[in-house]
């Protein structure tokens, strides 16, 4: 979800159009990533669990990588040959499956050799995946700039909604996994049509799990803001996180009377993408469900993307549904 800065007091929003409906959420086909990866494993667990209690088949996806070829590296005669790589992958995938399998979940494997972010997305488009699951591995600082994030931009260009689950997730701290369960969802909404397109996905989701929606608007203090002399006050801000749960309620209410899900709301201010993932962790949310603009190219460079930075830093599993890719809804 791209951020829309709050109207200031006085400038009416649009009015906020009632959310589509759960029920035309269809799932059928769920594809999960693994590179075999302590990380990876809390991915495959976590598609392993909705895709029992939503009754699905899963799909565990690998992704060999072709070596760069130097000068000589084809004579070492210890270096493996691609098909050698993918037979060894597909091995790998069947003792996984084994390992994960649970009474009533089909683990089927797929290989594919290229380039992971677009033989993911290939994959998910050619098989019609209704969601994509994968890990990250929460890579920050030189890390991240010089290797970039496999599932930042696969979020981008997905044909699918993407669930990612960070690296450790359910992890207890004490050697053992926490079962994968969703009792509280977060769904940032800033009013504006491409944040609701979120609200399907968070209801569905929330109606199989019996889990409670949170709400969340961030009133954000734009740097146009400071260019011009317009910082915001305490006053101010007081008041704007006053206009917008009074906006919010009626959506809630609407959920409510349409769900008969418990629905709660809140409102904070600060940088969207850091409020989003703080009040998840202070909530105790077990996802968060949010759209993106899928921007790529200059647009992806000059404004980025609200959704890419909360999948880096959130602490819960992040569900991202693509602006101009609602095929399930």
């Amino acid at each position: 979800m791209q951020a829309t800065p709050a109207k200031k007091p006085g400038h009416a929003r649009p009015k906020t159009a009632a959310p589509a409906a759960a029920a035309d959420i269809h799932f059928q086909k769920l594809f999960v990533t693994t590179d075999f990866s302590d990380a990876a494993l809390a991915g495959v667990r976590c598609a392993v669990a909705l895709a029992k209690q939503l009754g699905l088949d899963a799909t565990l996806l690998h992704v060999v990588e072709p070596p760069t070829r130097l000068g000589g590296m084809e004579a070492v005669a210890l270096a493996r040959t691609e098909a050698e790589v993918a037979a060894l992958a597909r091995k790998q995938l069947a003792a996984l499956a084994g390992q994960e399998s649970v009474s009533g979940v089909r683990l089927t494997a797929s290989v594919r050799t290229g380039k992971p972010v677009h033989e993911i997305t290939t994959a998910a488009g050619e098989g019609g995946a209704d969601l994509l699951v994968m890990a990250t591995h929460g890579r920050t600082g030189w890390q991240r700039a010089l290797l970039g994030s496999t599932a930042e931009r696969v979020v981008r260009h997905a044909p699918c909604p993407v669930l990612t689950v960070p690296s450790g997730a359910g992890d207890t701290g004490a050697g053992k996994v926490r079962p994968f369960q969703l009792q509280k969802l977060v769904v940032p909404v800033d009013f504006s049509r491409l944040a609701q397109a979120a609200l399907p996905w968070a209801t569905f989701l929330a109606a199989q799990f019996g889990a409670e929606l949170v709400l969340l608007n961030v009133v954000e203090k734009f740097p146009i803001d400071y260019l011009l002399g317009q910082e915001l006050t305490a006053d101010t801000l007081a008041r704007l996180r006053t206009q917008a749960a009074a906006e919010l309620e009626p959506l809630a209410a609407d959920l409510v009377k349409a769900t008969g899900l418990k629905v709660s709301v809140v409102v904070r201010d600060g940088t969207p993408y850091t409020e989003i993932c703080q009040a998840a962790e202070t909530l105790g949310a077990d996802l968060i469900v949010l759209t993106t603009h899928g921007y790529t190219g200059l647009q992806q460079v000059w404004l980025g993307s609200t959704a890419e930075r909360v999948v880096r830093h959130a602490s819960c599993p992040v569900l991202t549904v693509r602006e101009l890719n609602q095929k399930n809804v």
